[in-house]
């Protein structure tokens, strides 16, 4: 069939616009593939490609024992990301039956919107999460990530601090060494399909995260438990407002444990400050312990001479300095044992304001000791512009002057070590990829506080402090303390003065006397009704004493207790019988039966004395010394010492009256007064003792 002449031209004419519509295609595609290749290749990588940021394992934290008390675990948190109106009805509808919310409300509740990212709950129950994955609608998503977890809960919390919802420090050492736990985040690339579901196109990251370094800290996280333990209860039973402590190895200055406790803390769980550190007081009585070492260190004692202490009274100028009881005349021993401010006060005017101030800043005071922990502070020391004798008094008994916790306890441990200030630290090292410990901290000295004979004999002082003094509930059938006990009133900062009815009752000591380890401080702020150191603060730092030195039996064994023999059925320890008023021969016979040795200055008469005590827990094979007399007109001499420890050498002189001082540490080698020398009017003798 012929077409007509109209026909042809329609037909024509729509060949001519397919013709054209193909070029015009073919045109826009080389446009587009060959013209803008480069532009809009970069417009698709940017829509179906990309990366993601992988999280870095954040550094574990071990205590001194390789116990972790920081780790990490995975948790699941929830988001949504919609990419329609339906999907967004469905996640808010699932959403609303998951939390049992009200009907309609979930949307404007977490903000749901088309493509818009939302978080909904971060770290999910592990059971919640499993069955969000099994039945959540699309829209509806679970990121994994590592979360910090504490397997000791509470204990060292103050320590530790705490981590943020995005795993960042925010207290403690979390937060001051952040940027060495936190470690390099990583990147993976990601494809992006029309759906966008999200894939990863290599199982390799672009860039590797490098997880955190792991920290080991010189504390011992069973100490820190005990000392946490205590001073709650020390604050419940004493009706406190709160309590702080520190302990510290005394021969390297590592701090073994640190806390606070405060019952109306709000977040126990998340602190914000280690007050140990941070929060300053005045130090009262056991400042007299450093005061002391300034005055023996100065020669100006004489231990026949005796101080008239006023009668509990010493009026200075218009001010008047009083001690808590009437004392008469004192050996200096006595005035730090009985803690006398007038007696101090009387030997700190001699010695002067300057070289007072100078030996108080030898023991740290008034500067900051660079521990490396957060919120140090350095105290302060009150100079005025002309030392008085009030004044000299004042800061030789502790006031006019700002501590920390942290400062006092590195002043106690000088003291128990022999004389060294060591700096305090809490970083033990840096563990390596393979688990290795370096970047290890090195034992640093910051100078010499007194010398090594000021500082034998003044541990001989703390001794009688805990013997015989004002801290006679520290002493202790299972390890020996030394100490000074102080009880401050705290400063009225808003009228000026001081408060009348609020104190600090504080201990600082140190333990094993003969050898000592652990050297520390207990403080208890406000405690009601008694607010006296030794019966406050002194029982408490007594109980942290006796649990660790139980915990760690083999660390406080003495040396020649170490090897026992595992044969040996029999109780390696006994009771200490009542020997006095006993003959000597009996005294013996009943020794013997229990596995004791008797020291005595004669072999005929009856006991008049013992030491241990009676009642007193001690090892079999140990030696109890005891004083015979045959009549009361038998003249006093001199006993043999040699081989006797400080303390059972300083224990028999001062049943026989006879002033001392100790040079040297461990056994008695050499006594200025020979044995048997009859002890007339007041005596001195002067002890030398050697290790080993």
């Amino acid at each position: 069939m012929s077409l007509t002449r109209q026909q042809r031209l329609r037909l024509g004419t729509l060949l001519v616009f397919v013709c054209l519509f193909f070029v015009l295609v073919a045109a826009r595609l080389v446009h587009l593939q060959i013209i803008n290749h480069d532009a809009y290749t970069e417009v698709v990588k940017k829509q179906s490609e990309g990366t993601v940021e992988i999280p870095a394992d954040r550094g574990l934290i071990y205590d001194r024992n390789g116990q972790v008390v920081a780790d990490n675990i995975v948790v699941s948190s929830l988001y949504a990301w919609c990419s329609n109106e339906r999907e967004v009805a469905e996640v808010a509808a699932y959403l609303e039956k998951l939390y049992k919310l009200r009907r309609g409300t979930a949307r404007s509740k977490y903000g749901l919107a088309v493509r818009r990212f939302r978080w909904i709950e971060r770290r999910l129950d592990d059971a919640v999460a499993a069955y969000i994955d099994e039945t959540a609608p699309r829209g509806l998503y679970l990121r994994t990530s590592a979360n910090r977890s504490y397997p000791f809960g509470l204990v060292g919390k103050q320590i530790l601090g705490f981590t943020d919802i995005d795993n960042h420090g925010r207290s403690g050492l979390e937060y001051s060494f952040d940027s060495v736990l936190a470690g390099r985040q990583g990147l993976a690339d990601i494809y992006r399909d029309a759906l966008r579901n999200t894939f990863r196109v290599k199982e390799q990251a672009l860039v590797k995260p490098q997880p955190g370094r792991s920290i080991v800290l010189t504390a011992d996280w069973q100490l820190q438990e005990i000392v946490e333990e205590e001073l709650r209860i020390a604050v419940e039973k004493h009706n406190a407002a709160g309590a702080m402590a520190v302990m510290m190895d005394c021969n390297n200055g590592d701090i073994l444990a640190i806390a606070h406790y405060d019952p109306n803390e709000k977040l126990p769980e998340k602190p914000t400050k280690l007050r140990a550190v941070t929060d300053q007081f005045e130090p009262g009585s056991i400042m007299k312990a450093f005061s002391a070492a300034g005055i023996l260190d100065a020669g100006l004692v004489d231990f026949d001479d005796t101080v008239f202490c006023e009668e509990g009274r010493w009026k200075l100028g218009r001010r008047i300095l009083r001690d808590d009881k009437k004392h008469g005349w004192l050996t200096f021993r006595q005035i730090i044992e009985l803690s006398s401010n007038i007696g101090v006060g009387k030997y700190a005017v001699e010695l002067g304001g300057d070289e007072l101030y100078n030996t108080i800043r030898r023991f740290g005071i008034g500067q900051k000791l660079r521990t490396g922990l957060p919120g140090e502070t350095r105290g302060s020391i009150v100079v005025p512009e002309r030392w008085s004798e009030y004044t000299t008094s004042a800061l030789a008994m502790g006031h006019a002057v700002a501590v920390n916790a942290v400062q006092m306890a590195a002043g106690f441990a000088a003291i128990a070590n022999g004389g060294e200030l060591l700096r305090p630290q809490l970083i033990l090292g840096l563990v390596d990829e393979d688990g290795y410990i370096h970047n290890r901290r090195s034992v640093e000295s910051l100078g010499r506080v007194a010398t090594r004979e000021t500082i034998d004999t003044l541990k001989s002082f703390l001794r009688g402090v805990v013997e015989v003094g004002t801290a006679v509930p520290v002493q202790s059938d299972v390890i020996t303390i030394a100490g000074k006990t102080g009880t401050a009133e705290i400063p009225d900062l808003v009228n000026g003065g001081y408060c009348k009815n609020k104190f600090i009752g504080s201990f600082a000591g140190f333990f094993p006397y003969e050898q000592p380890l652990v050297a520390g401080i207990v403080l208890i702020v406000q405690p009601r009704p008694i607010h006296y150191g030794g019966h406050t603060a002194g029982p408490a730092f007594k109980k942290i004493a006796e649990r660790y030195a139980r915990l760690k039996a083999e660390m406080f064994m003495p040396p020649e207790r170490i090897f026992v023999e595992q044969s040996d059925e029999r109780n390696p320890v006994t009771e200490v019988p009542d020997f006095v008023g006993h003959d000597i021969a009996q005294a013996r016979a009943r020794a013997e039966k229990l596995g004791l040795n008797l020291r005595s200055n004669s072999d005929s008469g009856f006991v008049v004395w013992q030491f241990p005590a009676a009642d007193r827990v001690i090892m079999r094979e140990d030696e109890v010394l005891v004083a015979v007399r045959s009549s009361e007109d038998e003249p006093v001499r001199m006993v043999d010492l040699a081989g006797l420890s400080i303390r059972e050498a300083t224990a028999w002189l001062d049943y026989l009256g006879v002033m001392f001082t100790v040079e040297g540490q461990g056994r008695v080698v050499r006594q200025s007064i020979r044995p048997g020398t009859e002890l007339a009017g007041a005596s001195k003798c002067r002890l030398k003792c050697r290790q080993g």
